[in-house]
C-alpha cells in the first residue's frame, strides 16, 4: 500500500473512533427525534444514522467497482489478509456494542472464560504472534513508533504479556 492510501485509511480510523464516540451517548429515544440534516431526509436522528450508513455501503461498492475497472483487484495474499483481519476484527468489536459492563465479567456456565476473557485472550494472542512477525521475520521493516506504542495484554491461561509481545514465564 502507498502512503497516501495509508493516509486515508488512518483518516478513516480516527474519524470512525470519533463517531463511535458520539454515538455511543445516543439514547434509544433520541433516536426518534427529528435531524435537521438534510441527509436525514425530514427524518429521524436514526433515518440519518441509517442512511450515513446505506452512504458508506454505496462507496464501499463503488470502490471496488473503480478497482475493477482500474484493474487494481485485491491479487495480492497481503492485501488480502489485512483486509480480512480488519473484517474479523470489526465483527468481534461489533459484537461488543450495546453490552453492558456488567456482562464482561459474568460466568459462562458452557465456558470457563467471561467476554472479557476471551476478548484479552484475543488482543494476547494477536499481539504474541503479530509482535513477534514484526520481531523476527520483519525486523526492521516495520514502522518505528510500532514497539513504541505497547498494548497490555493478559490471557486468562497464560498471563500477561511482555513489553516486547512475547509471553511472560
Amino acid at each position: 500500500m502507498g502512503q497516501q492510501v495509508n493516509a486515508l485509511i488512518d483518516k478513516l480510523y480516527a474519524s470512525l473512533q470519533q463517531t463511535v464516540t458520539a454515538l455511543s451517548v445516543l439514547s434509544e429515544a433520541e433516536l426518534d427525534e427529528l435531524s435537521s440534516h438534510p441527509c436525514a431526509m425530514d427524518g429521524t436522528i436514526h433515518d440519518l444514522l441509517a442512511h450515513n450508513i446505506d452512504h458508506e455501503r454505496m462507496h464501499v461498492g463503488q470502490v471496488y467497482t473503480a478497482r475493477y475497472n482500474l484493474r487494481k483487484m485485491q491479487f495480492s495474499r497481503v492485501d488480502r489478509i489485512v483486509a480480512e483481519t480488519i473484517r474479523a476484527r470489526a465483527d468481534l468489536i461489533a459484537a461488543l456494542i450495546g453490552l453492558p459492563d456488567d456482562a464482561l465479567d459474568a460466568p459462562m456456565p458452557q465456558d470457563h472464560w467471561t467476554i472479557r476473557d476471551m476478548i484479552e485472550h484475543t488482543i494476547y494472542c494477536d499481539r504474541n504472534s503479530i509482535d513477534d512477525l514484526a520481531r523476527t521475520q520483519l525486523r526492521g521493516r516495520v514502522p518505528v513508533d510500532y514497539a513504541a506504542r505497547p498494548i497490555e495484554a493478559v490471557d486468562p491461561d497464560y498471563g500477561p504479556l511482555t513489553p516486547n509481545g512475547t509471553a511472560a514465564s
